[in-house]
């Protein structure tokens, strides 16, 4: 049987939301995990339409903190695959935040994460291919490629903390 592939835009996934006082810090702007658990949340959820799957957090790569996100921003969160392996996906994540007063916008973060879809006994489970529909897709492909090589050949060891 030949498996199913699926088009990046089909699985494109977008989470708004104000930021509120409970997420933000004494300087009023939002605190970088609940920015983090934001992307991870739109980010999962793209994965799991992709894969149609149960999907568990494998990595997160660059992420740049480029702006602050103030309190009563709307943060919007956009995530889109780019790269697919057998059981594996990265998806490019950014926050944009919406000064809803001013009626201005600004990217204020980005990231790549890896998710790892599994079968109904926590194993990786293959998944649909990418059907890449222009040339910026098949680009972006190429350099998720690449960046999963380099993961793969560096891979993160986990250590102790000294105290």
């Amino acid at each position: 049987m030949e498996q199913p592939t699926r088009t990046i835009a089909e699985s494109a996934t977008t989470l708004s939301q104000i930021i509120l006082p409970s997420q933000t810090n004494p300087a009023g702007t939002a605190h970088g995990g609940e920015l983090l658990k934001m992307m991870d949340n739109c980010a999962g959820a793209c994965a799991t339409k992709h894969s149609r799957s149960i999907v568990v957090t494998a990595a997160i790569d660059n992420i740049n903190f480029h702006s602050p996100i103030y309190m009563g921003n709307m943060a919007t969160c956009k995530a889109n695959i780019t790269y697919v392996s057998n059981s594996s996906m990265e998806i490019a994540v950014n926050i944009d935040a919406e000064d809803l007063l001013q009626g201005t916008k600004q990217c204020c973060m980005t990231a790549y994460f890896t998710f790892v879809a599994l079968d109904d006994n926590l194993k990786p489970k293959k998944i649909p291919q990418l059907e890449l529909q222009n040339p910026v897709e098949e680009a972006e492909f190429e350099e998720g490629r690449q960046r999963s090589k380099e993961r793969k050949e560096n891979p993160k060891i986990c250590w102790m903390s000294l105290y």
